[in-house]
């Protein structure tokens, strides 16, 4: 190949005008050193060389000695071993990288190149060599090593697994497979393989069980949702359940795009997933054992509230038995007088049986009272608050108690009509209790209902003195306690109200006092239809 007119052009100026070299030497290069190999103490320096460690060409004579002074010597060792093998063969380079102590005390980096000068015979004459200072750039790299040094150290404290990795592409373009780029120590031990089988490797080809689908993810694979944050951007945590590879746990993930990829830090969470399994089967045994104590509250709540009822059914069915017997008499005497006729008999029959209907009607009131279970259904409200107050009219009125209801015809609500029977029951009861107990003459109950576009509020107030101390008043609503003299209360009325209003019928019931009773706010959901109350 002919030799390029301008590098033999060059050459030439170079050989006949010194300044060109100068010129190279001064921009180029920090330094240019020329070896007498023949007479091996002698080399000279460029002024440039002596300048980038700190010294004037004037300060240092043109010896061997002068340089290797100033350089490390372990370097001084390394740059020695390499120019034997370049001197015994000359296609191995003379090429390293070796420090100087600087003229002020600190290192200067020197990327050290040279070649040696054979005459015709083959033997080494002459070694020309040159100086590129690097300083700047190892400061650089030591400096980012020291921190990628502190950035693993960090990393590797952590107490969660952290993996980064880097996209994988096919020739469509499309993201088949990740590779690993980082792994803290928590990540090797948790998958259990070392740094070494990790970093470069392909995920499918380290754990191909992120490529396999997890019922505890839906069927999706880790992969998927490994992928989708890398083009959607978006941040994902997720909790599943990873039984393949060796691994039979429970993590929790964190991943977030980075750069190509993504870095994900995980741990093992099945400690917590069992403890989490374990509180919640105790959550539900308690939660259980609630609902089965508060059934047993009910039913203690009825039976305090049924010798209410069997005084109220016994006095109602007093009177027509009265009159039952002095019908019967009546027949008798008729009988005995030889006057009883056919339309006297139907006559006398018709007064009995309205008497029996009376009675029956009784007898239904109480048992539907007391059904272990119903529907929701839409009810009157007046209707319903009259049948309840007739259940204990008898003792209202042998204690002089008067009933005002003041409730709209065309109110009407969708509810457990038995159940808020209890709960009216309960108040009505205790409201008749607080009345006698504190000997409130001309005693007095008023219950009156509004209705707005989101509940109907019923309200029940009396005059039975209320309750004084603040602190009692806010323990009305709990069970076993009580307010009434001598413990005869069971304690367990009231409570069994706000249970029914507010877990059962979805409302809230609140009580305070007023004038001289208290009074009762009970508010019920207005509902379209009761398959939107039933839970």
């Amino acid at each position: 190949m002919q030799e390029h007119y301008l590098k033999k052009e060059l050459y030439e100026k170079i050989n006949k005008d010194s300044t060109i070299f100068d010129f190279l030497e001064k921009n180029s290069l920090d330094g240019v050193w020329y070896w007498d190999l023949e007479n091996s103490q002698n080399e000279w320096m460029s002024p440039k060389f002596w300048k980038v460690l700190g010294y004037e060409a004037n300060e240092k004579e043109h010896l061997v000695s002068q340089w290797q002074e100033l350089i490390f010597d372990e370097d001084l060792k390394k740059a020695t071993e390499n120019f034997k093998k370049h001197y015994s063969d000359i296609t191995h380079p003379y090429d390293q990288i070796v420090r100087y102590k600087h003229k002020n005390g600190h290192t200067v980096w020197i990327r050290c190149r040279g070649n040696i000068i054979r005459n015709e015979d083959g033997k080494p004459i002459r070694m020309i060599g040159i100086h590129n200072d690097i300083t700047t750039q190892k400061i650089a790299e030591e400096d980012l090593l020291s921190k990628n040094n502190e950035l693993k150290a960090i990393l590797d404290s952590s107490l969660s697994g952290i993996l980064a990795l880097e996209s994988y592409y096919d020739e469509k373009g499309e993201i088949v497979d990740f590779i690993f780029t980082m792994a803290n120590k928590e990540a090797c031990r948790i998958v259990n393989l070392n740094e070494e089988q990790i970093i470069g490797q392909k995920l499918s080809k380290v754990h191909s069980g992120n490529f396999e689908p997890l019922d505890s993810l839906n069927g999706e694979t880790l992969f998927d949702n490994y992928k989708r944050v890398v083009l959607s951007g978006e941040s994902k945590m997720l909790e599943f359940y990873f039984e393949n590879n060796g691994i039979k746990d429970w993590f929790r993930n964190k991943i977030v795009k980075n750069n190509d990829g993504f870095v994900c830090t995980f741990e093992v969470i099945t400690q917590e997933k069992i403890l989490q399994q374990k509180l919640e089967k105790k959550v539900k045994e308690e939660v259980e054992k609630q609902r089965n104590q508060e059934k047993i509250l009910l039913q203690q709540s009825k039976m305090a509230a049924m010798g209410e009822m069997i005084g109220a059914i016994a006095h109602n069915w007093r009177q027509p038995l009265n009159t039952l017997s002095l019908l019967c008499i009546g027949l008798i005497n008729q009988f005995e007088n030889f006057s009883l006729n056919k339309n006297y008999l139907n006559k006398w029959m018709q007064r009995i049986n309205k008497q029996l209907t009376f009675m029956s009607n009784t007898i239904d009131d109480f048992k539907n009272f007391y059904k272990p279970k119903e529907d929701f259904k839409e009810i009157n409200l007046k209707d319903t608050v009259l049948k309840i107050v007739s259940l204990i009219q008898y003792e209202l009125k042998l204690n002089k108690i008067k009933v005002n209801i003041d409730i709209c015809d065309s109110i009407f609500l969708v509810c457990l009509e038995n159940q808020l029977h209890q709960a009216i029951i309960n108040i009505l009861l205790n409201a008749k209790d607080a009345i006698l107990e504190n000997n409130i003459k001309d005693g007095k109950i008023i219950i009156y209902a509004t209705k707005n576009n989101t509940s109907t509020i019923l309200t029940i107030e009396d005059n039975g003195g209320g309750i004084k101390d603040i602190d009692i008043l806010k323990r009305i609503f709990e069970p076993y306690f009580t307010t009434k003299q001598d413990s005869n209360g069971t304690g367990v009325g009231l409570y069994m109200s706000k249970i029914i209003i507010e877990q059962n019928l979805n409302g809230k019931i609140s009580v305070k006092n007023i004038n001289q009773g208290l009074k009762f706010k009970i508010s019920i959901p207005n509902y379209s239809s009761p398959e939107i109350l039933i839970r």
